[in-house]
């Protein structure tokens, strides 16, 4: 059995989150002028983002077009947060900020905060599975290590970075999960910790609200079982003709 620690909000081990100090730069992430991110409310979608790119780069200062998706702007003003999702080398990087200006002219687009850190999303490395599976066991980790079962839990997509699942229960951001779940055609379940980032209320009519996590300390085996599993899944839903 992996242990899932309680604690803050995880920044993930030194490979995995990379931190601005005062030696190093904004380009440290590539934040250079044209580069295209995501932009987000922190309690807002990840799958719903809005478009920018990054019009300058100073020490006190991240000027970008203002995000827009299919049309319509963010809906953000000055001294709000935001996260951003910026690709850089083949990595996604997940990059929280707030909002210092929202600028007018000479034109439209915001003016953010240097951010202090920039920490890989590893679930928007990977593809994603569309499923339905029924945790064995799904529980909030407390900060004494103490388990809270949560009631009536779905997952609803999985890939090698983490997962959306639909719950009954809703966990703040930054808790840690213990969640053990089985695989079709593998003997062995996954025993995992997720973190969750972000929980959407229930649309209209609705009880269940739509829990966003990743994964925390997943064994590279373990990353590598998802990735087979994912793709065996594919392949088969493909040969179907549905996917």
């Amino acid at each position: 059995m992996r242990r899932c620690r309680p604690g803050a909000r995880s920044r993930g081990p030194p490979d995995r989150a990379r931190t601005l100090s005062d030696e190093d730069s904004m380009d440290h992430v590539d934040l250079r002028p044209g580069t295209r991110v995501n932009v987000v409310l922190p309690d807002g979608d990840p799958d719903v983002a809005y478009e920018a790119a990054v019009r300058s780069v100073s020490h006190d200062a991240v000027r970008l077009t203002m995000p827009r998706r299919e049309g319509e702007f963010l809906p953000v003003g000055a001294g709000e947060e935001v996260t951003l999702f910026a690709s850089v080398q083949g990595q996604v990087y997940r990059i929280a900020t707030r909002v210092r200006l929202v600028e007018v002219s000479p034109a439209e687009g915001l003016v953010v905060e240097p951010p202090a850190e920039a920490e890989k999303s590893e679930r928007r490395s990977y593809y994603r599975l569309i499923t339905r599976i029924v945790p064995t066991y799904i529980a909030v980790v407390g900060r004494d290590g103490s388990e809270t079962p949560l009631l009536d839990t779905t997952i609803l997509d999985l890939s090698g970075g983490g997962m959306q699942m639909q719950s009954l229960s809703q966990p703040d951001p930054g808790t840690r999960l213990r969640v053990v779940f089985g695989l079709h055609g593998d003997p062995v379940e996954m025993d995992t910790c997720v973190e969750v980032l972000c929980v959407r209320a229930p649309v209209r009519g609705g009880r269940y609200h739509r829990v966003h996590g990743r994964f925390v300390d997943l064994p590279r085996a373990d990353v590598e079982r998802l990735i087979r599993y994912v793709t065996r899944q594919q392949i088969e839903m493909r040969r179907k003709g549905r996917l």
